[in-house]
């Protein structure tokens, strides 16, 4: 692995009251968890990581930061408070799309990139060098998994171009409104379907907590679907 393995962690650490479905609350229990995900994948071997959080944090103390510098690890700290009203209003998946628009314009990391992964925090991937050694071996420029559990993308960790992100993704983003049925999971998967090819791959295995349920995440192994999981992607 690389230097060109760059993920961007999205982060709400103090979310404003009253966000719908958004049952982890505690800022505490939101910061160690985030805290625990961002070691994982720096230990994982990506080689730099953003951390943009919406609600004006910053994830990582110092000395945190000294620790994965010296393994290996650059880490990129932004921040701004986000637009407490319309994310109470459409959701998190609209304040995610706001976020990941922020750090396009932000990171100098991201500027000198033309593809990066995205995780929400919380979340790391298990088997990060395969899926990272797939998307390199076949020169992908985007990839989206469907959700394991439903008819959707699964939103919370992909991999893309920033121009399919600037062009295509955050204007997807900013439709949606999770109080009228308006899901990102949704969303991502009609321009997916607009504007990628479905296809198999291995499955990313997802390990974490939920902001929605505050609880973790399903991560047990689904078998034969482990290596052959619906996505769609483009070169």
């Amino acid at each position: 692995m690389n230097a060109e393995s760059l993920i961007l962690i999205t982060t709400a650490t103090k979310p404003p009251e009253g966000v719908f479905v958004l049952e982890m609350t505690d800022v505490s229990k939101r910061k160690i968890t985030a805290k625990a995900a961002a070691f994982f994948w720096g230990a994982f071997g990506v080689r730099r990581i953003v951390i943009a959080d919406a609600t004006g944090q910053t994830l990582l103390e110092e000395e945190e930061v000294l620790m994965l510098n010296q393994m290996g690890v650059e880490v990129e700290q932004i921040y701004y408070i986000q637009n407490a009203d319309l994310v109470i209003r459409n959701g998190k998946g609209y304040g995610e799309g706001a976020l990941i628009k922020f750090a396009l314009q932000n990171s100098a990391f991201l500027k000198s990139a033309t593809n990066f992964f995205k995780c929400t925090g919380k979340v790391y991937c298990r088997n990060f060098s395969e899926i990272f050694n797939m998307v390199q071996e076949n020169k992908i420029q985007n990839i989206f998994w469907q959700d394991s559990f439903d008819n959707s993308i699964d939103s919370r960790f992909f991999y893309t171009s920033k121009d399919f992100s600037e062009e295509i993704l955050i204007p997807a983003y900013e439709n949606v409104d999770d109080r009228n049925g308006v899901m990102s999971e949704h969303t991502i998967m009609k321009l997916a379907q607009q504007h990628l090819t479905q296809g198999r791959s291995i499955r990313p295995l997802l390990t974490g907590f939920s902001g929605s349920l505050n609880k973790p995440y399903f991560d047990l192994s689904l078998g034969f679907l482990d290596q052959n999981f619906p996505c769609w992607f483009g070169k």
